[in-house]
């Protein structure tokens, strides 16, 4: 008990710290409301249970000792992110109206930005990130016990509890930046602003993902 609590400390504190994610995660919520950052939270923490599974079973080490696969799949990552970005830009003007989804949830500006497509963002962005892999290789067995019988099974549990932590950590920055998006979604200039901020932080965050 006393190092899943020490585990969850650490969790939430390495959560709560300025990265890409929350980051990502506040900004779609100020551009979109608390559900779509939700939607993209739900995403980003299924992507743990994927990189918890390859620490457990070793792939990420071929991840670390292999420069071919980890650069592939950080170009992989980069482009999509690069993708993400342009989209944002592209559709930076269409601002959802007040009460549009209502009204007609077919002609609202975001209709298209349902949960399945939000959550894919999310994922696709955890997934194809190697450093999330590492970073997970190099956590888990550091809360692993050394009388574990089964260290994998033990590895598997501390995702899980990683996972339901930052969903709530996002959940709640979601919440906070949806209820600044609901007062100010009326001003169509601050839309458009939010969504040209959108594709720069997932410009900065391809960035970081590859040179960094």
């Amino acid at each position: 008990m006393q190092t899943l609590l020490s585990f969850l400390a650490a969790s939430v504190l390495l959560t709560l710290a300025p990265g890409p994610d929350i980051l990502f995660v506040a900004t779609k919520s100020l551009a979109r409301g608390a559900r779509a950052g939700i939607s993209v939270a739900a995403g980003l923490c299924s992507g743990v249970f994927f990189h918890t599974s390859l620490a457990a079973v070793g792939v990420s080490l071929i991840l670390r000792r292999s420069p071919t696969a980890f650069t592939a799949l950080k170009i992989a990552g980069t482009l999509y992110l690069l993708f993400l970005a342009f989209k944002a830009f592209r559709n930076r003007k269409a601002v959802p109206a007040a009460d549009a989804s209502e009204k007609n949830p077919q002609e609202a500006p975001n209709a298209a930005e349902r949960f399945p497509a939000l959550f894919r963002t999310g994922l696709l962005m955890n997934v194809l990130n190697p450093k999330v892999a590492l970073f997970f290789l190099a956590l888990l067995p550091q809360f692993v016990p050394a009388d574990a019988e089964s260290p994998q099974l033990t590895m598997l549990g501390l995702g899980v509890v990683f996972a339901l932590q930052a969903f709530a950590v996002f959940s709640v920055v979601s919440f906070c930046a949806g209820t600044l998006f609901a007062s100010l979604r009326k001003r169509p200039a601050f839309g458009e602003t939010l969504n040209v901020l959108t594709a720069l932080v997932l410009v900065a965050v391809a960035a970081a993902l590859f040179f960094v």
